[in-house]
């Protein structure tokens, strides 16, 4: 099965959420260049959803949270610490693992590795739904060998393989199949957004 460009089916509801933007900041031409992973700031971070009249469900929030990270896996942007790769908006993020995952979010600003769990909360394996994602880092490791990867359903019925969407060294954004965890390597921990 080909899962470069996986999604989720939209309601009528949430298709005009997408259609009609987010509720972000104006777009900035660039921020920092000299931005380290490790020194993103994790204050007022909180994603602001899109309303179209009422609050975006859950789901609704989920289908725009894969919509946003296929918008950079539809035509791939390459892996940097340094610079940085526009939303569907123009909001610029960092172009690295946890860059990407905060663009698909929404927040405010590029996380780290160390920080997103200021914005998220560990969930367990059973709980994983699309959006959520599994994280090496948080924290007290210093982003040492941090990586995170955006959870997109689960590719098998035995749930040892998931659909993944990530920012990588090796391909910058990419849409695999992914072994649970994460190849295997079980330092990863599956993480949810807060408020979804």
């Amino acid at each position: 099965m080909n899962t470069a460009l996986r999604t989720l089916t939209l309601t009528g509801a949430a298709a005009a959420v997408v259609a009609t933007g987010f509720a972000a900041a104006p777009a900035q031409a660039h921020e920092s260049h000299g931005a380290h992973a490790s020194g993103a700031s994790a204050t007022a971070t909180a994603p602001t959803w899109p309303t179209a009249g009422t609050q975006a469900s859950p789901e609704q929030r989920r289908a725009t949270i894969i919509e946003r990270a296929n918008f950079w896996a539809k035509d791939p942007v390459p892996y940097s610490m340094e610079r940085t790769a526009a939303d569907p908006n123009g909001k610029q993020y960092r172009a690295d693992c946890s860059g990407f995952v905060s663009m698909a979010w929404g927040l405010k600003s590029s996380l780290s590795t160390v920080t997103l769990p200021d914005v998220a909360h560990p969930i367990k394996k059973d709980e994983l739904k699309p959006g959520d994602i599994l994280l090496k880092g948080g924290p007290g490791t210093g982003g040492a060998n941090g990586h995170v990867a955006i959870f997109n359903g689960w590719a098998d019925d035995s749930h040892t393989k998931y659909h993944g969407i990530e920012q990588a060294g090796r391909t910058g954004t990419a849409a695999r199949d992914i072994a649970f965890p994460y190849d295997q390597d079980s330092s990863y921990v599956p993480y949810r957004l807060n408020g979804l």
